[in-house]
């Protein structure tokens, strides 16, 4: 006898989307479980960014998925908020992208060209403009691009509201324990943990830089690595932003409790989790160009995200069937791919029609 009829290995971001997601749509019985405690590893070390129109990639498979995925947000917060009583901090005031110099306003200005004719709400912005709108950010900025339609989330509550209300619908949790191995059957899934053996009529690996860890075991090899972030917390000193502000590859994003997120960095160093003085030196100088005003440093961590070798997340079955679903590789954009990735995963187990096409998302080895 079936354990459960969806088995979900991994309770980040993803993997508590589509319990919950399931769990709306279905009847079916849905048993998560988790190494270690909801959202704990990338998802709840993120800053929340949910970024679109000011990302660089202009057009694509990749874009459509995070085009979607942030159309659905508004719905899934009122829901999540509706459901829990979690406020998840969703804020739609959109980002502000910081140029120092001619060449960099340039190429913002072409940015913003390029997502009107795609349908954003975005502008260009002069010195005196920026300062009107952020004016902690630093005088010697020349220009700057406003892209109203991103947004910015606490992913930490994000996490506890999707598993909160999963658990709400039925879905079991099982936390602490670590999924061994999987062997899949011709109508089951058998899952070995710390805790004991399921069997399950479908498996789910949404395990984020630990997916390839649990599918080794069954020969599998998975096209991921570990790619660590460092981020710094800070509580400003009679300042204050508006939106969240990038220059680069550095980032501010504010809390409505008055601290900001500073991030972030990217470094393949395997498992290791350290915070180094290198990763804290570095992001506490690229905000101190962007806002060179005083702060106090709250804190200081890191988490290891899902980095995909072939470039995009993997969304689909393992080849020779469709017992074992992977749903994972989502690298610096989870937070935002969850909604998205939730659906499509639900739809595959449901048998529905994909609402967007899935093989640029299917396993490849390289």
């Amino acid at each position: 006898m079936l354990t459960a009829d969806i088995a979900i290995v991994g309770a980040g971001v993803i993997g508590s989307a589509i319990a919950y997601m399931l769990a709306r749509a279905t009847q079916l019985r849905v048993l998560v479980i988790e190494r270690g405690t909801p959202g704990c590893e990338a998802s709840n070390a993120a800053a929340g960014v949910l970024a679109v129109a000011s990302g660089q990639a202009r057009r694509g498979v990749l874009f459509e998925l995070r085009r979607a995925s942030a159309t659905m947000f508004p719905d899934l917060v009122a829901a999540l908020e509706d459901e829990t009583g979690i406020t998840l901090d969703y804020s739609r005031s959109g980002l502000v992208s910081v140029a120092f110099s001619g060449g960099e306003a340039s190429a913002l200005r072409d940015l913003v060209q390029h997502r009107r004719g795609q349908g954003f709400d975005c502008e260009m912005l002069d010195r005196n403009a920026l300062q009107a709108v952020e004016p902690a950010v630093n005088g010697d900025a020349c220009a700057a691009a406003l892209f109203r339609d991103d947004a910015a989330i606490h992913s930490e509550r994000l996490v506890a509201a999707l598993t909160a209300a999963a658990r709400r619908r039925g879905v079991q949790f099982r936390v602490g324990e670590r999924v061994r191995s999987l062997a899949a059957a011709q109508s089951s899934v058998t899952l070995h943990s710390d805790g004991g053996v399921f069997e399950a009529g479908t498996a789910v690996v949404a395990a984020g830089a630990w997916s390839a860890e649990v599918l080794a075991p069954c020969g599998i090899k998975v096209p991921l690595r570990p790619a660590r972030g460092e981020m710094v917390a800070v509580q400003p000193r009679q300042w204050s932003l508006q939106h969240t502000v990038t220059s680069g590859e550095s980032y501010l994003v504010p809390r409505r409790d008055d601290t900001v997120m500073i991030g972030s960095t990217v470094s393949y160093v395997g498992f290791d989790k350290a915070v180094t003085e290198t990763g804290v030196a570095t992001l506490l100088s690229g905000a101190s160009r962007i806002v060179p005003q005083p702060w106090t440093v709250l804190g200081t961590w890191a988490g290891l995200r899902p980095c995909p070798t072939i470039r995009r997340p993997i969304i689909a079955p393992l080849p020779g069937g469709e017992r074992i679903i992977l749903a994972t590789g989502h690298h610096r954009n989870g937070i935002l791919l969850a909604p998205i990735t939730a659906k499509l995963v639900t739809e595959m187990i449901t048998g529905a029609v994909p609402s967007m096409p899935l093989a640029p998302f299917s396993y490849r080895r390289h």
